[in-house]
């Protein structure tokens, strides 16, 4: 035991370094935004209200790949990966569950497609904005879904689904899906 211990604690140590050396290079190339996720379809439970939440996502791009985190959260994995084309991202999540949850264990897929920019005045941000709040049925009058952005200064904008793909609660089917209106600005 001793002696694994002694070929063990250089091996670890050496793996810190690596992922510390991965993680500074990794944070040199994060793009982040401010977003303001809103539920506005949830077919899961019978609460039909919808949740709000503010966060800010942080990418990283290698060629038309992307990896998608929450920045600040004590967990900074990738939570999604994918790819992008022109001003589009799409991306995935892997299965994800909440083992503790009341009622039952579930589990679901993210999936998720936005219009984005890193500043500037590309994308025609206005017309996306009004595109996706009119496919999800999202009246931008009625609520701040903006987190009180002009549509022109919205630099990220689409919609997030979460799929249970398995699920020992009963009051959580599986194949519900709940539907969520992304949208925020770029932090340069």
């Amino acid at each position: 035991m001793v002696a694994n211990s002694r070929v063990l604690l250089p091996l670890v140590l050496l793996s810190l370094v690596a992922l510390v050396g991965c993680a500074e290079s990794e944070e040199e190339d994060l793009f982040t935004w401010n977003v303001k996720v809103t539920g506005v379809d949830n077919s899961c439970t019978e609460d039909e209200s919808g949740s709000t939440e503010s966060l800010t996502v942080g990418a990283t791009f290698e060629g038309s790949l992307v990896s998608l985190k929450v920045v600040g959260d004590e967990s900074t994995d990738t939570f999604a990966t994918g790819s992008i084309s022109g001003c589009t991202v799409s991306y995935e999540s892997q299965v994800v569950g909440e083992p503790d949850r009341a009622g039952g264990p579930v589990q679901w897929v993210l999936s998720g497609e936005a219009v984005f920019r890193t500043g500037g005045e590309v994308c025609n941000m206005a017309e996306n904005v009004a595109e996706t709040a009119a496919d999800l049925d999202v009246d931008l009058e009625s609520f701040d879904y903006l987190n009180g952005a002009e549509p022109d200064d919205v630099d990220w904008v689409g919609r997030e689904i979460f799929e249970v793909v398995a699920s020992e609660n009963e009051g959580v089917p599986v194949g519900c899906t709940y539907t969520s209106f992304v949208a925020g600005t770029y932090n340069p």
